[in-house]
């Protein structure tokens, strides 16, 4: 019996993704251990396991290939995890918390990849939609945060969410975190801990429960 035009098989929309997985999987390997410009689409389609047609057909050029590394990396990092447990939230110090455990796990498993897309971008025109995506996303998240805390009766007296959202980007921002970590020597536990501290005193009022960091 021949299949009706419109039906999609479990098997082949399964064998799909994984052909997807390996081709993100081996790209994201690469490009962080490379770099974007010295990585050719065969080595990604050899490392997956792929034809390049395959690898054309599977996920598109060498770009959109790049594109869909955000989507991969907040996966990696365990994004759509750590939001729900913010949402569910009920302080402003758990809130900071859980945001910057958030922030320490995406650049802890994924600050390779992300620094190798943010280098890349100055030099491939391709890559700077890429890397401004990853930025919104990480500012937007940050300035959502931000509202929450307004919403909580947390924001210190005188601070706009705007003002708020804007110093959570910039403190916990990968540039930063790759400062304290790969030039000065810090653990990314230490580094997790002076964000929580940092935040907690410039963002916190006194009713929200400001905690002392332990050096």
């Amino acid at each position: 019996m021949k299949e009706s035009r419109g039906y999609r098989s479990p098997h082949r929309e399964r064998q799909a993704q994984q052909t997807r997985r390996a081709i993100l999987e081996a790209a994201r390997k690469l490009f962080a251990e490379q770099g974007y410009a010295a990585t050719p689409v065969t080595q990604i389609a050899r490392h997956a396991g792929v034809s390049v047609p395959t690898l054309y057909a599977s996920v598109g050029t060498k770009a959109e290939l790049a594109r869909r590394l955000v989507e991969f990396v907040n996966d990696e990092g365990g994004v759509a995890q750590n939001d729900a447990r913010q949402r569910q939230a009920t302080s402003a110090p758990e809130l900071l918390r859980l945001n910057m455990h958030l922030v320490r796990e995406l650049n802890e498993r994924c600050g390779d990849i992300m620094r190798a897309v943010r280098s890349a971008a100055h030099t491939e025109p391709e890559l700077a939609p890429v890397a401004a995506a990853g930025d919104a996303y990480h500012r937007d998240g940050e300035h959502e945060i931000a509202r929450r805390l307004l919403e909580m009766k947390a924001l210190r007296a005188g601070l706009s969410v705007e003002q708020a959202g804007a110093i959570l980007s910039t403190l916990a921002s990968s540039e930063t975190i790759d400062q304290l970590v790969l030039r000065e020597g810090w653990s990314y536990d230490e580094v997790e801990d002076w964000l929580v501290d940092s935040l907690s005193q410039l963002l916190l009022g006194r009713r929200a429960g400001r905690r002392k960091y332990a050096q």
